[in-house]
């Protein structure tokens, strides 16, 4: 119900942004909003019953008041009047799938047992762009469990191409082999 709800304040906000040409704008503004709400304080700030939502908004106006644009602003308002401030996560994320959708972007959650380079990065970025036809904007982490190689997780696939996952494989070979 949450993510059916998040989905169309989002929505609303999104063609907003569509209307004023300003999506990008709009994207930048919610990241910034995103990285606010790392600081567990500030969402149990906006989150919490027993503070007006005068305070809450003289709160939001002097804190992100210049940094945003009013829209932004104004919808973050929103939210806290109508109850919904723990709405506010979901949201962002809702706007960057539409907006994602909209300017054919796919976010590729890339694996590796070490750092790719950036010369690394620039190569598997164009050939998943080749592949896709989108733009492809690339999350890369380090996880050294995989031993070797890189896992791809797009929203719709994943690409498993790690020395771990070989190994599995070639156990259970091994294991269905019959015995003789």
């Amino acid at each position: 119900m949450k993510n059916k709800i998040s989905l169309e304040y989002a929505e609303a906000l999104f063609l907003l942004a569509c209307e004023q040409k300003q999506e990008d704008a709009y994207l930048k503004d919610l990241s910034l909003v995103g990285e606010a709400l790392n600081d567990k304080d500030f969402m149990l700030f906006l989150r919490s019953p027993n503070i007006s939502f005068e305070e809450k908004e003289m709160f939001i106006d002097s804190t992100l008041g210049g940094a945003l644009k009013e829209d932004t602003v104004s919808f973050i308002k929103l939210l806290c009047q109508k109850g919904r401030a723990e709405l506010l996560p979901l949201c962002i994320e809702d706007f960057e799938k539409l907006y994602n959708q909209v300017k054919r972007v796919i976010v590729a959650q890339v694996t590796s047992a070490v750092p790719l380079t950036d010369e690394e990065k620039t190569k598997l970025t164009k050939s998943l762009e080749k592949k896709t036809g989108h733009t492809v904007e690339l999350v890369c982490r380090v996880d050294k469990e995989i031993i070797g190689g890189i896992i791809i997780r797009t929203e719709d696939s994943v690409l498993d191409g790690s020395l771990k996952q070989k190994i599995r494989k070639v156990k259970e070979v091994i294991k269905s082999e019959p015995k003789t």
